[in-house]
């Protein structure tokens, strides 16, 4: 999911998609593209895809920020990253990375106001859940150049009805909410739910789902 997610980041900063349909149509290179080397990535969620995708954004040198639920001095110093506020992390970040599971708390958590923080410049991730966004909203600032764009893997209605306007925007990078279907990761997956079944059976279960944990 975070290998996605960084992808999805990449796919729109340097117009990939952009400019493999330009090559195809007997186009080339309509202008300069952009890097992410030196800028900041907001990790919105720290759980196990969050916090890989902290790593993944160090490793490519970026400047790593990122909000939680539950922030600690501990969390920051293991993960190695800053926590800040959600609205200090909008304003700072040229690519805000979503990884929050959807509740209560996380529904509509990037609405119209949050969006306004962002820079125009700057890059959403929705690899998460559709509903922790205002798609119209979002919509709205993408179709205004109010943000630079968006890779999105997630939507409130999926799959994504034929024709929605997010299909006709350039400065989006669209995909089929596959972020989870690498067949490593749905090996590991299926391995983790049989290791399950037998330790709650032999009475020491693992991996133990915390209801109401929030990351």
């Amino acid at each position: 999911m975070s290998e996605h997610a960084l992808a999805l980041a990449l796919a729109v900063s340097r117009q990939i998609v952009q400019n493999d349909r330009r090559i195809r149509g007997g186009g080339w290179a309509a202008g300069y593209i952009d890097e992410l080397y030196g800028k900041t990535l907001g990790v919105v969620g720290t759980g196990a895809i969050g916090r890989r995708m902290v790593q993944l954004g160090q490793g490519i040198g970026m400047n790593v920020v990122a909000w939680t639920f539950n922030p600690s001095r501990e969390r920051a110093e293991e993960y190695g990253v800053e926590f800040l506020e959600l609205e200090e992390l909008l304003r700072s970040s040229d690519v805000v990375s979503l990884h929050v599971a959807l509740t209560p708390d996380s529904q509509g958590l990037i609405g119209r106001d949050q969006l306004a923080l962002m820079k125009p410049t700057a890059i959403l991730v929705n690899v998460a859940r559709g509903a922790v966004v205002d798609e119209a909203a979002l919509l709205e600032a993408l179709q205004e150049g109010r943000i630079a764009g968006a890779g999105l893997d997630v939507f409130e209605v999926e799959p994504l009805p034929a024709g929605h306007p997010l299909t006709l925007l350039d400065n989006v990078v669209l995909a089929p909410h596959a972020g989870s279907m690498a067949y490593n990761g749905t090996m590991r997956g299926l391995e983790m739910s049989i290791e399950n079944l037998e330790r709650f059976a032999a009475g020491s279960p693992v991996n133990v789902v915390a209801q109401g944990f929030r990351t």
